[in-house]
């Protein structure tokens, strides 16, 4: 057997190999999407609704009570102080996962470029992070940029609780003003095949007049038993961890499914390339009867 055909059976091998790991990571893969999607989307019917519960009754209780998650300080602010932005950004722990992440960091570099302009902050603002995922902590340092605390992702199956730290640094920040709005950063699920960036206000609580349809069914009169500030101290710390939990979810489904198509590309082209090595290695070795033939003829015409 000549070197060229040793070389590319070992090549065969590999690829061979190859194919077969990618395999098993899609599998794996699949069954973690599938669970994951499944959290994703059963949870997004909650958080909307409970935001628009919060935004009529923030609408009704305005004359009884101002809670300071509620309260945005953008509105009578000095410009000649500073002003703080927390961005909590989620990302992966691993790779394999296709070009998820570096949308996901591509997207958020733009995003920051208009954000002083988008959101009418003032001149002298400081962006803060928090992370979630080794990859965001990577990105946040090699950019050079403010590291507040890092989360390690929860696993595939987090649980509410596991939010309850993030959530209480957050929102103890805000109050003692260490920072003045918080922004949640991350790969929204879309379907198996899509994700995209997805960059939401999460304090100041946003409190807009919803469109009429999603406001009809809450356009009751409240009575506020006990009053409105109670209620509030309960209610809105609980939006905003339901926020943070929801938020995980949807990055973990799109982790998943972004690693299970990756898998799925990879253990096709593994295919591929297979099948391109078998074919060379057939002619070659084709090639090479072909000569012993000859060689065989010639010295047999040459005896005669």
């Amino acid at each position: 057997m000549s070197q060229s055909t040793r070389l590319i059976k070992r090549r065969i091998r590999s690829s061979q190999n190859i194919s077969q790991i990618t395999k098993a990571m899609e599998m794996v893969s699949a069954a973690k999407m599938k669970r994951a999607q499944a959290l994703a989307v059963n949870s997004r019917p909650f958080s909307q609704k409970m935001y628009q519960v919060i935004t009529s009754l923030s609408q009704k209780a305005k004359t009884q009570s101002e809670h300071f998650l509620l309260n945005d300080p953008r509105i009578g602010w000095d410009n000649k102080n500073e002003f703080s932005v927390l961005v909590v950004l989620f990302s992966t722990d691993k790779s394999l996962c296709g070009g998820l992440n570096t949308n996901l960091f591509r997207g958020l570099e733009k995003w920051l470029k208009d954000l002083t302009v988008n959101y009418s902050l003032p001149a002298k603002t400081k962006i803060t992070f928090v992370t979630i995922g080794r990859k965001a902590k990577e990105h946040v340092l090699r950019t050079g940029r403010q590291l507040l605390a890092e989360f390690a992702t929860l696993g595939d199956r987090p649980h509410f609780a596991d939010v309850l730290p993030l959530s209480r640094l957050i929102i103890d920040g805000f109050k003692l003003a260490d920072y003045h709005m918080a922004f949640l950063s991350y790969m929204e699920f879309i379907s198996t095949i899509s994700q995209k960036l997805a960059v939401k206000q999460l304090l100041p609580i946003a409190t807009t007049a919803l469109p009429k349809g999603e406001l009809s069914t809450l356009e009751a009169e409240y009575v506020f038993e006990p009053e409105a500030a109670t209620i509030f101290d309960s209610l809105l710390p609980q939006y905003v961890e339901l926020q943070l939990y929801h938020t995980l979810l949807e990055s973990l489904a799109s982790e998943h499914s972004a690693r299970m198509v990756a898998m799925k590309s990879a253990h096709d082209n593994a295919l591929d390339v297979v099948s391109q090595l078998t074919l060379e290695f057939n002619q070659a070795r084709q090639s090479r009867i072909t000569n012993e033939l000859l060689d065989v003829v010639t010295s047999r015409l040459a005896i005669e």
